[in-house]
């Protein structure tokens, strides 16, 4: 049984239609993977970002001055020393002198560490003991 003439001229108008636009979806497509591409790379390259402080540790400081301060801090039962390299970038909170307890934020750069954050601990904000995870009861 063959189709009306209207209704095969509508269906070659649809298909005719949607082969356009394959077609120019495929172009646009092809186009911007081109131009991509060909982007040539800045000619000045982007500014060198601080990286942010990976590492974190806890001591005593045992010597500080302008540029470098030394903490004594202990590990598994043996006190060790770590250098850090202060720059104008390290933040300094507290009263930082020899005997302080501090703790530091720092990375390692170039085979040293680097000083983001030293702070003074106070006895608010160090290490306390474990809380016990129940409490005895008296019998009464």
């Amino acid at each position: 049984m063959k189709a009306p003439r209207r209704n095969r001229k509508l269906e070659y108008q649809r298909f005719a239609l949607t082969v356009v636009l394959a077609v120019t979806l495929c172009a646009a497509i092809v186009n911007g993977q081109h131009s991509k591409a060909n982007q040539n790379p800045p000619a000045v390259p982007p500014a060198k970002t601080i990286r942010p402080a990976t590492h974190f540790t806890q001591g005593t400081i045992a010597s500080i001055d302008a540029n470098q301060m030394v903490i004594t801090k202990k590990v598994r039962g043996k006190a060790n020393q770590a250098n850090f390299t202060l720059n104008s970038q390290t933040q300094r909170n507290g009263i930082l002198a020899a005997g302080t307890r501090v703790s530091v934020q720092y990375r390692e750069e170039n085979g040293q560490k680097i000083a983001a954050a030293v702070r003074e601990l106070t006895v608010k904000n160090a290490q306390k003991p474990a809380k016990t995870a129940f409490r005895s009861r008296s019998k009464s």
